[in-house]
């Protein structure tokens, strides 16, 4: 959590007011699964559109784990109709949100899209940074991954093991 001058901090992961993409108010609780993903997306970013495929098998992968898996779309920048688009488009079978305030990608601190926070049921992060090092710096894409840091992560946690790492720098399209 990050402490801002006079005492004030950032409102925890549950409280932070979120939309749907029917515009209902909704807010993520990670105190209702063992751990909670929240990728921060775009539907505009290359990368995001990239890890798509990613996303789908992961959340395929650990469906049957109690993980919620949510996408973040952060800023005024996009509309529920694209968010939709997007997630139809990509077979991606997450809840996707909309934080037009950029309240959640400041209280976790996500600055770029894609870019994943594994919370615990305390909302604690156990890991956070890229999904994988297929990217490492923009423009520079290897042909093979050889670092799958989410799926690490998860299946540490699964059982019962040490995550590690718990960070990695993310890189992608600047959350504005």
């Amino acid at each position: 959590m990050v402490i801002v001058a006079g005492c004030t901090s950032n409102p925890s992961v549950n409280e932070i007011a979120l939309k749907n993409l029917q515009g209902q108010a909704s807010r993520i609780d990670p105190s209702k699964n063992p751990l909670t993903v929240i990728y921060f997306l775009s539907p505009e970013c290359p990368l995001c559109i990239n890890y798509t495929l990613a996303i789908k098998q992961l959340s395929e992968k650990f469906a049957m784990d109690s993980i919620a898996f949510y996408g973040v779309h952060s800023g005024k920048w996009f509309s529920a109709s694209e968010v939709e688009e997007y997630k139809l488009k990509y077979g991606l079978e997450i809840n996707m949100l909309l934080d037009p305030t950029n309240q959640l990608a400041q209280t976790l601190g996500a600055t770029v899209t894609p870019e994943v926070f594994v919370l615990n049921s305390k909302s604690e992060p156990l890991y956070f940074g890229k999904i994988d090092n297929w990217i490492n710096d923009l423009g520079k894409k290897k042909l093979e991954v050889s670092e799958r840091y989410l799926e690490d992560a998860l299946a540490a946690y699964l059982k019962g093991a040490e995550i590690n790492p718990e960070e990695t720098k993310a890189v992608g399209c600047l959350i504005e």
